[in-house]
């Protein structure tokens, strides 16, 4: 039976026209603990206290009776100024001690997730307003209209942790924001060719690989673009479709959209022109492995997750499975596409399967082998295998993970909301902690094959 596709829907950031406020705030990978000692014996610590929103927590809660039922609560305002919060339960070790890395969250009515996740309190969090489904700790435009965004972003936000047993109450508050202040611009199709968001480190902390980013099926800029540029790479976030001067649905996108803001990209002051690579994820994965194929000279590497190796059709499942043209063209001709959907070996045009050994550069994948939108870890076994037929000199690396699903395209881990997005099975994988684990053993080996 074939697979339906259903992709996320990330909405853009940008701002509500007026200017982010600068703070003082830039807070290290590192330091040190939170801890509140209660008046009764329940202790509550959660470390770092000051933590960039990509590094785990380490939260722990002791002086409590063995096998009593504790309960821990958090509770955080966004950048948007919308009230997220998490609670989870948990029974307490023959030591009297509970860690959610240890101790598993047991099912209880009202829960916010249960199982093993060190950072299941802070990833299970849940917003108050019914349309806030992604946590912005990066400024954005509430009305999710496409404006104009330009100003900075360094400002920490709190995590409040609470922790109740019986009448034992304790609680610590915690501060997470950007490893690096990060600047942001928006560009325009009119005045650059294409509509983006551009976010740039500080000049000497630039680590002088810059990255063009896609997101998926949504065409629309990404989350989390912000959170790379933190960790020292510019980045700029383009719409592909669906946004001002862009065509309206996914279909017959020229590739050569793509080359123009590569072009812009590689003259950015603090950018290396010979270390851009392209990034994108879901549908984004297809844009990013043909751009790289058809320009090898403005690409010089390639990370794409939850990918396909073949060109896609333009449908709209559930309600449509009838294919009305390709995703993409080049020099005005489609690009050799499928119709045969999420089928990494077409019979009807083999040629829609990507010609990878082309690219120029290094190649990072990653896939969930409970993928339900598309097969993504056997179509990245087809790209490594293009690969290492091509015998080039660059590394190449897939991270699998045979229990998440298509929620690990989306990269950066610790992401309140994300793992509860509308409870789509395509993105969850086998269970709840499929995703974060994943994501949690992914980030910073993608970070570390960026920097090498």
């Amino acid at each position: 039976m074939m697979r339906l596709s259903l992709f996320r829907r990330i909405l853009p950031i940008a701002g509500a026209g007026a200017m982010l406020v600068a703070m003082t705030t830039v807070l290290p990978a590192t330091a040190t603990p939170a801890r509140v000692r209660a008046a009764s014996a329940l202790q509550l610590t959660v470390s770092p206290k000051e933590s960039a929103f990509d590094t785990p927590l380490t939260i722990s809660i002791s002086g409590v009776k063995p096998g009593q039922r504790v309960t821990l609560g958090v509770t955080s305002v966004d950048a948007t100024g919308v009230k997220w919060s998490s609670s989870s339960t948990y029974v307490a070790s023959p030591s009297g001690t509970v860690n959610p890395a240890t101790s598993p969250a047991v099912p209880v009515l009202g829960g916010s997730y249960f199982g093993l996740d060190p950072m299941g309190p802070v990833e299970f969090m849940t917003a108050s307003a019914a349309n806030s489904t992604f946590w912005w700790w990066a400024p954005r435009n509430t009305t999710n209209a496409f404006v104009p965004l330009k100003g900075s972003w360094s400002k920490a936000l709190s995590f409040v942790f609470s922790a109740t047993s019986g009448q034992a109450h304790a609680s610590v508050t915690v501060e997470r924001g950007p490893v690096l202040p990060v600047t942001a611009s928006s560009e325009s199709v009119a005045a650059d060719g294409f509509y983006g968001e551009f976010w740039q480190p500080p000049a000497a902390q630039n680590s002088h690989v810059a990255i063009l980013l896609f997101g998926g099926s949504d065409g629309g800029v990404e989350a989390d673009a912000a959170l790379f540029a933190s960790r020292g790479y510019p980045t700029l976030n383009i719409a592909y479709f669906d946004a001002p001067g862009l065509p309206q649905q996914l279909k017959g996108i020229p590739i050569e959209y793509f080359a123009k803001a590569l072009r812009w990209l590689a003259r950015q002051p603090g950018v290396n022109p010979k270390s851009v690579w392209v990034m994108g994820w879901s549908a984004g994965s297809e844009a990013a492995l043909l751009t790289g194929i058809h320009y090898p000279n403005l690409v010089h590497g390639v990370a794409v997750f939850s990918p396909s190796d073949v060109a896609s059709c333009n449908y709209n499942p559930p309600t449509s499975l009838n294919c009305d043209g390709p995703w993409w063209t080049f020099e005005g001709r489609p690009v050799p596409y499928t119709t045969q959907w999420a089928n990494p070996h077409p019979t009807d045009n083999p040629a829609a399967v990507m010609p990878v050994g082309e690219i120029h550069g290094p190649v990072f994948l990653d896939c969930g082998g409970d993928d339900q939108a598309w097969d993504s870890c056997p179509s990245s076994e087809v790209i490594m295998s293009e690969l290492a037929a091509a015998h080039d000199i660059y590394p190449h690396e897939l991270l699998k993970y045979p229990d998440a699903g298509h929620g690990i395209s989306f990269p950066a881990p610790y992401w309140p909301g994300w793992y509860t997005y509308h409870g789509l099975n395509a993105l969850i994988g086998v269970d709840m902690e499929s995703n974060p684990v994943a994501l949690a053993d992914q980030w910073p080996k993608l970070l570390a094959f960026l920097h090498n």
